[in-house]
């Protein structure tokens, strides 16, 4: 199964396929040209400003050198240039990792040293490992030195993530990282599981300290956790976190508790203006590795716009508009059928619906496995329909049909599509989930984006954009990277 469209889309859908920056690097043997400006609608909210892409106060300046963009994978430097200790190395290699990516490259030095860094990079680019490798080596090197212990209810690293399931993600890196030769003790704390087993695990020693907002909120106005003993915070998505009514509180009691010389990285694939600015506002020293990718779109991914407006003279209104996705959807799953593709939607309801015509579509369930993915679920389902998805090697075609939840830093290996049934909302989102597919230095993958109305013209500037390797949306550029360290 090829994944290709061989048939002709369905009635009242417009196909325009946009190909990889690769491909088309390769068939028109030119570099990316330069791009004309775009104009958004105003009615799409969040959106208006796509083609800017702004300067920053130039008292920051003084951080970095010229900005300079490599579409490499791969840093030029091996782990051993980086500072990595023996040890480290040698879990990279029972792990398969050889050489580290770019934004892994720029950002070990840093985080080793114990500075605070922002490290930003687009999806699939090696973030996690780019702070918890350094993070890990530096708590090693502490407990070598005398200067650093494990004590119950008091971790040396707290690891704050949006969502129960990027945590569960964060600490199988941990585990992972340990298991091949690196030990320390890792533990996970969210909602949703049972409150008596988290607590038992607190009361042992720990090193990392992995949990989401609401939970640690908890855990430390009850008593049960401190935060006097941890050196290293680390803000996982932290442009998700700050849309989190319980992250201000938390983000104020490590600023309280912890102690003055801790270290705090801020992790992000989208570094939105106004997000740049908190976070240098309460943190001016800040240092920020901002990778090659940063939003952008992978060069090896190839979109595909759908526009489901509808025929001319057609009445146009919320039904019609999803009468044709479905249709569109379903055109897909008969005539290009794959082993993974994601399928987002802006909102449950419609999540629900979806799920509801593609399970129409297989009455038998034998061709399809749908796996919803959303808050309305129970925590313990998302999880079990999050890890089948994730470890499944079927080659059955399987759905998992989400909101913006699955998008939020979960690193998706192997998926063929990513299909937008509804239009993100901002740029930010579009980078997010356009991004769980084509991942890593060698993955490749389709985005299918169904557009309506308005959205049409906005997505295929969106597109052309991304195809000739522009950012998305504004990139700070008071920081700049050096070629150096790539």
């Amino acid at each position: 199964m090829d994944g290709k469209m061989n048939g002709t889309p369905p009635a009242n859908v417009r196909r325009q396929v946009f190909r990889s920056r690769d491909n088309l690097r390769k068939d028109l043997g030119v570099a990316n040209a330069h791009m004309p400006s775009l104009h958004a609608n105003s009615s799409l909210r969040r959106w208006k400003d796509i083609d800017s892409v702004h300067s920053f106060d130039a008292s920051r300046k003084k951080h970095h050198g010229k900005l300079t963009y490599d579409s490499g994978f791969f840093s030029r430097k091996s782990f051993n240039d980086l500072g990595c200790s023996d040890s480290m190395i040698e879990s990279f290699r029972k792990q398969s990792i050889l050489r580290p990516s770019n934004i892994q490259a720029m950002a070990y030095s840093s985080v080793l040293k114990g500075k605070s860094v922002i490290i930003a990079d687009q999806s699939g680019s090696g973030k996690t490992l780019a702070y918890l490798a350094p993070v890990v080596q530096r708590l090693k090197e502490e407990e070598l030195s005398g200067i650093g212990v494990s004590l119950s209810k008091s971790p040396r690293v707290v690891i704050l993530a949006p969502t129960a399931e990027l945590a569960s993600q964060v600490l199988q890196n941990c585990r992972s990282l340990a298991k091949s030769g690196v030990p320390f003790r890792s533990v996970v704390v969210t909602g949703g599981f049972r409150q008596k087993t988290q607590l038992d695990s607190l009361r042992q020693e720990l090193d990392v300290l992995i949990a989401t907002p609401g939970r640690l909120m908890f855990l430390l106005q009850e008593g049960y956790i401190q935060l006097s003993n941890s050196k290293c915070v680390v803000l996982d998505e932290v442009d998700i976190l700050f849309g989190d009514e319980d992250f201000e509180p938390v983000l104020q009691s490590f600023i309280r508790s912890s102690p003055m010389t801790a270290q705090y990285l801020f992790i992000t694939a989208t570094l939105p203006v106004e997000i740049y600015r908190k976070i240098v506002e309460v943190f001016p020293d800040c240092e920020v590795a901002m990778g090659p990718g940063m939003h952008r779109t992978s060069s090896r991914l190839e979109e595909v716009l759908l526009d489901c407006s509808g025929a001319e003279g057609e009445e146009k209104n919320p039904e019609t508009a999803f009468s044709n996705k479905k249709a569109a959807l379903l055109n897909l799953v008969e005539e290009a059928p794959v082993p993974k593709t994601i399928i987002f939607c802006n909102k449950i309801e419609t999540c629900r619906k979806v799920e509801n015509a593609l399970r129409r579509f297989d009455r038998q369930q034998i061709q399809l496995k749908i796996l919803p993915f959303h808050a309305a679920l129970t925590q313990e389902l998302r999880l079990s329909n999050m890890e089948e998805f994730l470890k499944s090697e079927s080659k059955e075609s399987m759905f998992l049909i989400c909101t913006d939840r699955a998008s939020r830093g979960i690193d998706f290996a192997n998926v063929d599509h990513v299909l937008l049934f509804d239009f993100p909302r901002d740029p930010s989102e579009y980078v997010r989930r356009v991004g769980r597919t084509a991942r890593g230095s060698r993955g490749t993958g389709k985005a299918f984006v169904f557009v309506v109305g308005k959205q049409v013209s906005m997505a295929k500037r969106i597109i052309e954009r991304n195809k000739k390797g522009h950012p998305l949306h504004d990139v700070p550029q008071a920081y700049e990277l050096q070629n150096s360290v790539l």
